[in-house]
């Protein structure tokens, strides 16, 4: 019977292991201050503070391991809410080497979810840093509201896009 057990124990522990997933969630930051068109560091809008909320509100029922930003004011304040909401610390990464970020993460933060902001022209190359083939070919200036998802599961990845 002490063996039977120990066989079901191992078969239900490698089929968890086997079906892991991770979640990648990627954002641009929200909308930027531009009153003060020469600061090369701007904070968010007024508008740009309500979308990082209703981001937060969107992801509230996941539980969120790690966020990753560029160190801009913009990135680190889009993922506040949610670090907060999730009571993690936001790590900086090099928007110039999204491989390594895309590494970092799958290593570190496997089976878990994980949030990553980052801009009009580098939020397409992440996607494509972890597998997934972009769904378009430009992220548009004005444009702050795709919320990009990417599943790996078995070595499968999966993009969803939506919009909030």
């Amino acid at each position: 019977m002490k063996n039977l057990f120990l066989t079901f124990l191992l078969i239900f522990s490698c089929s968890l292991l086997h079906s892991q997933q991770t979640n990648i969630y990627i954002v641009r930051h929200a909308e930027k201050d531009i009153s003060g068109k020469t600061n090369p560091n701007p904070n968010l809008s007024d508008l740009g503070k309500q979308r990082a909320e209703k981001l937060s509100e969107e992801l509230k029922k996941i539980k969120i391991s790690a966020a990753y930003s560029t160190p801009y004011n913009r990135t680190q304040q889009t993922l506040q809410p949610i670090a907060k909401l999730n009571t993690i610390e936001i790590t900086n990464y090099n928007p110039s080497d999204n491989k390594q970020l895309a590494e970092e993460i799958l290593k570190q933060y496997s089976g878990k979810n994980v949030i990553i902001a980052g801009h009009s022209n580098t939020v397409l190359e992440i996607l494509e840093a972890f597998g997934a083939a972009k769904p378009f070919e430009t992220i548009s200036e004005d444009d702050y509201s795709n919320l990009f998802h990417i599943n790996i599961e078995d070595k499968k990845v999966t993009l969803h896009s939506s919009r909030y």
